[in-house]
């Protein structure tokens, strides 16, 4: 299996024009505009951390923070492997039926 890296098509608009051609999904053969962002997908979880850290105080608020996106970090991490079967199944279902 061949596995390539892109860049997000929200993130890729900040980086030189040059970065555009060869990280963009556009040009990619194969490549299905789905899951192409990550930070929208963590909003809903942040939203469960952001009223408790409200009362915070700064530095507080911010090691919470950290801690809730390293943990969240964590866990793509560890369940990638997963996450990439079922892909890699999900895409052949939908091809071969």
């Amino acid at each position: 299996m061949k596995i390539l890296g892109s860049v997000g098509k929200f993130h890729l608009a900040d980086h030189v024009d040059s970065c555009f051609s060869q990280w963009t999904l556009n040009f990619m053969k194969g490549a299905g505009h789905i899951d192409g962002e990550i930070m929208e997908t963590l909003w809903s979880g942040m939203n469960k951390v952001s009223g408790a850290a409200r009362s915070m105080t700064k530095a507080h608020r911010q090691e919470t923070l950290d801690d809730y996106m390293r943990d969240s970090n964590w866990k793509k991490t560890v369940g990638i492997g997963k996450f990439l079967l079922f892909k890699l199944f999900a895409i052949n279902i939908f091809i071969f039926s």
